[in-house]
């Protein structure tokens, strides 16, 4: 007789033997959904300049740490959630996961309205703090009012977005992202350049693209999802607590976005005034749309490293991991080459009318890329250690390389290069990031074949040799 759990591991798609390509395959509807999530972003920033204008460009990027820190706290939830329902799926505990994977949602909707009615009443000193001059206050004001009443759909929409490749179903994700993506431009077009609605159009675009996908979400869970279902759930603070552990690395890294974009505006700004405001603003919002290849490959994967570990197959995991670093490496390459080839273009999507802003811009972005050979394996590290519950390891990588190396190379760097250390300064950070995360990553691998050494004893014992030889 075949026993319950037995049945559950064999029925989830994350219990299947991948190869490269089917890891690829698997992953392919995150890293779609996740370019998606990006190219709306972007296409926010490109309506913003071509139809509001570069002061409206700088004042969305001066109002986005806002906007960042509640899609921390949310992305901290859906992460450590995901890896926290995921590994209960691979102790065979279906009812468990269900009641951990609704309370996550709840919980993420309560924080995005919080989060909202707070912002709404400190936004006097809060913009006041990042940077919003008299020069750009209404543009500021105007971005953040349209968007506040849709935080809580934000959230519930990130918290969907990672649960669909839990609940193994991925494509569903890159469908809604795809829906949300194509509402979102389509009200940008009808907002900004037919209404001219100005930068506040562009806020209210994007907040209800944000409900939309909350909505589609909370229609797939409620009736058709398979393995994960909406349901009535107690409130479990220690699952919560576990689940924001877990997601920490993911939070910080989201936060430290927002500092850095704080940062960056300020020394943009003292070493190239306003039109250096403008320009890291498209560099951020190019980065975005790179980076989001690699980021959507390690959310992709990461529920399937928390299912082996749940299930504690030791081998499995060590093999995934070998073929994970291998399509990091490449995928770098890649977006690096993407970088170099569409500079120019992208600039031009931001700023048609060319100008002191592009010049600056195509020249910062060209040293700027260089972090796209290395951030994909500080990315998949963080994620990694995240899958694996292993919060506090995934959180050093993450602040390491998101905010105490940016801001230290930021403000040390230009005293000797000038403005091209500011451009340099996320490549130096994502190179030592890169070290740090290679030795924890190594060290994990070593802590795997010690727990498994008596299912691989050949591979456990030439490790050991060539340890007693270094």
């Amino acid at each position: 007789m075949i026993s319950m759990k037995a049945t559950q591991h064999c029925t989830t798609p994350l219990a299947q033997r991948f190869s490269a390509s089917g890891l690829l395959r698997f992953a392919a509807p995150s890293i779609g959904m996740m370019l998606v999530i990006a190219l709306y972003t972007v296409t926010d920033g490109i309506f913003i300049g071509r139809f509001a204008g570069a002061d409206a460009l700088a004042a969305s990027n001066i109002v986005y740490p806002v906007i960042n820190l509640l899609l921390g706290l949310a992305i901290m939830l859906a992460s450590g959630g995901s890896a926290l329902v995921a590994k209960t799926l691979g102790e065979g505990e279906a009812t468990h996961a269900r009641e951990y994977f609704s309370l996550i949602v709840c919980a993420g909707t309560v924080i995005g309205l919080v989060f909202a009615l707070a912002a709404f009443l400190l936004r006097v000193p809060l913009l006041t703090a990042l940077g919003a001059s008299a020069h750009l206050w209404a543009d500021c004001a105007g971005y953040l009012l349209a968007l506040l009443p849709f935080f809580p759909f934000a959230a519930a929409m990130l918290i969907f977005n990672a649960f669909y490749i839990a609940d193994g179903r991925p494509a569903c994700g890159f469908f809604v992202s795809i829906a949300s993506g194509l509402a979102n431009a389509l009200l940008d077009y009808v907002f900004l350049a037919q209404l001219g609605l100005g930068i506040a159009g562009a806020g209210l675009a994007t907040g209800l693209s944000y409900l939309l996908a909350a909505a589609i979400g909370l229609v797939y869970f409620a009736r058709f999802s398979h393995t994960l279902r909406l349901v009535r759930t107690p409130l479990r603070p220690r699952v919560l607590l576990c689940a924001s552990y877990n997601g920490l690395s993911e939070m910080v890294t989201q936060l430290s976005v927002g500092v850095t974009t704080f940062l960056f505006n300020l020394m943009t700004f003292a070493y190239m005034g306003e039109d250096g405001v403008a320009a890291i603003s498209v560099i951020l919002y190019a980065e975005m749309l790179l980076t989001s290849l690699l980021l959507g490959f390690t959310n992709g994967v990461a529920p399937v490293f928390s299912y082996h570990y749940g299930a504690r197959r030791g081998g499995e995991l060590l093999r995934l991991l070998r073929l994970a670093l291998v399509i990091i490496g490449i995928a770098g390459v890649i977006a690096y080459g993407m970088a170099r080839v569409l500079g120019a273009p992208l600039t031009a999507l931001f700023l048609p009318q060319g100008g002191h802003v592009a010049v600056l811009t195509l020249d910062g972005f060209t040293l700027f890329s260089l972090s796209f050979l290395l951030c994909g394996f500080n990315i998949f590290t963080a994620g990694f250690f995240t899958a694996l519950s292993n919060g506090r390891t995934s959180a050093l990588c993450s602040l390491l390389r998101n905010l105490v190396g940016i801001a230290i190379f930021l403000f040390a760097l230009p005293h000797f290069l000038g403005a091209r250390g500011i451009w340099l300064a996320v490549p130096a950070s994502d190179l030592v990031a890169l070290a740090v995360s290679l030795s924890c990553l190594r060290g994990e691998a070593m802590s795997i074949l010690g727990t498994y050494a008596h299912r691989y004893p050949r591979l456990f014992a030439r490790t050991r040799e060539g340890n007693a030889e270094t």
